[in-house]
């Protein structure tokens, strides 16, 4: 979490799996073999046809195409709150929300994942489960219509 003074804005970091992370590694390792692959065809045999001037810059320009939004997805992935907006950023896609049109929160006991409700609109949030309360103190200073429920964990019935 992290808090701007400029602007009031406070940040919270997006949670990544370990294998959405493990599967982000492989994509950027992938897409660096295919353009040195690409790099390495074109010095070793050249660019021969039509074909061969098409398909080798085109698969370095879609490989570093795919390293840059991995790499803008891990870094710039986070929910930002401002005095105003709901605004939540996944690398260069972002969709702002006004706190105003949030009607309820529902926080999972068993996930530990926060649901936001915008009327029959919602978004499950992936944060770390100690940022939960400072992001629901923080929505519902703006907005103190904002309902908030969780859940409770069932114990199992075959226990005994």
């Amino acid at each position: 979490m992290k808090k701007n003074d400029k602007r009031n804005v406070v940040a919270f970091q997006y949670k990544f799996s370990p294998l959405m992370i493990v599967l982000s590694i492989l994509v950027i390792v992938l897409c660096t073999l295919g353009i040195a692959v690409s790099v390495y065809r074109i010095v070793e045999f050249g660019i021969q046809d039509f074909l061969d001037a098409l398909k080798s810059p085109f698969l370095i320009l879609v490989c570093v195409f795919c390293i840059i939004l991995v790499i803008s997805i891990l870094a710039k992935s986070q929910y930002l709150v401002d005095d105003k907006n709901f605004t939540v950023q996944f690398g260069f896609i972002k969709s702002v929300f006004s706190i105003k049109e949030i009607t309820s929160l529902l926080l999972d006991s068993d996930s530990k994942k926060l649901t936001v409700y915008f009327g029959e609109q919602f978004s499950v949030l992936s944060i770390d489960p100690l940022w939960n309360n400072e992001l629901i103190k923080k929505l519902r200073e703006i907005n103190q219509n904002i309902e908030f429920s969780f859940t409770l964990a069932e114990e199992p019935k075959d226990k005994k």
